[in-house]
């Protein structure tokens, strides 16, 4: 599974309780740092972010794009959190694409390609047109990294191609990349688009609450159906699910159990919100920008 989407290390990251990071190894390890200053091109005041010179597997074009330089658990907090989706994932500098032959990849992954596949992606990629698309929002940031201009659901239009080519097609992987996918078309004011990606997300969840080998995973699969329909402004199926999600326990057979016991929480701790909030008549649908609850 791409490490793009590999949602138990989110979870793993939630359990854990991790107060802060330094520069990611996957982004970083393999780049050649400019000497650009820190830029305070951040979605949040908290989180930092550099440009860095980033050569590309495929075609050995040198881009700019940014690496994030620190950040807090209070990324859990966002409301993007309601989806059971989690920065950088929330973040339109986290999705880099090749200004030259368009590859284009979660930036942890980016340096990452298997060589063998190299050809079939070429040819994938001939028909694909990722011209930026420069609005207001990134007037300024687009001079120092271009791809910053594309929007991110045709960024990750394109990584779905790649992925089905390297053979990411497991439930777990497509419900977490629907969910993205469907953040951010709705970030873009994209809602019939948004919403398909949605329906994708509880037609995979709907095969997953049927098969016995996620049986401790029912708590998080009914949470994400509740999520869904939520946004699906489907509020009265959105309850059902929260209640039933409410009576269940988290118990994943990889993690340990104080790392259960926590998402557990995690977890519980959302329904009881999610139920509140619906009940008071504002729900979070409205909320795509990662800024903290209140």
């Amino acid at each position: 599974m791409s490490n793009s989407f590999r949602f138990l290390g989110l979870i793993a990251i939630v359990v854990l309780g991790a107060v802060s990071l330094s520069t990611p190894a996957g982004s970083i390890a393999k780049t050649e740092l400019t000497a650009f200053e820190a830029c305070p091109l951040a979605s949040n005041p908290f989180i930092t972010w550099s440009p860095a010179e980033i050569e590309c597997p495929i075609c050995k074009t040198k881009n700019t794009f940014m690496v994030w330089g620190s950040y807090g658990s209070y990324i859990y907090q966002f409301p993007s959190k309601y989806q059971l989706v989690f920065w950088p994932h929330t973040d339109s500098q986290s999705w880099y694409s090749c200004q030259k032959c368009r590859y284009t990849a979660f930036m942890g992954n980016f340096a990452d390609f298997p060589q063998e596949k190299i050809a079939e992606l070429q040819k994938l990629l001939e028909g694909e047109r990722l011209s930026p698309q420069k609005g207001k929002q990134y007037e300024e940031v687009g001079k120092i990294a271009p791809y910053l201009s594309i929007p991110v659901s045709d960024r990750l239009r394109v990584i779905e191609k790649i992925d089905r080519l390297l053979g990411h097609t497991g439930d777990q992987y497509l419900s977490h990349f629907y969910r993205v996918l469907a953040y951010h078309l709705a970030a873009e004011q994209k809602q019939t688009d948004a919403d398909e990606a949605r329906r994708k997300v509880l037609s995979i969840n709907e095969r997953q609450l049927n098969d016995k080998a996620n049986e401790g995973l029912q708590k998080d699969l009914m949470f994400i159906a509740g999520a869904m329909h939520h946004f699906l402004r489907d509020d009265v199926q959105a309850l059902k699910d929260f209640e039933a999600a409410k009576k269940l326990k988290y118990a994943n057979g990889s993690l340990k159990a104080e790392q259960n016991k926590n998402y557990n929480e995690y977890l519980s701790h959302l329904i009881d919100e999610y139920l509140d909030l619906i009940r008071k008549g504002k729900g979070p649908r409205e909320r795509t920008d990662n800024a903290f609850i209140d």
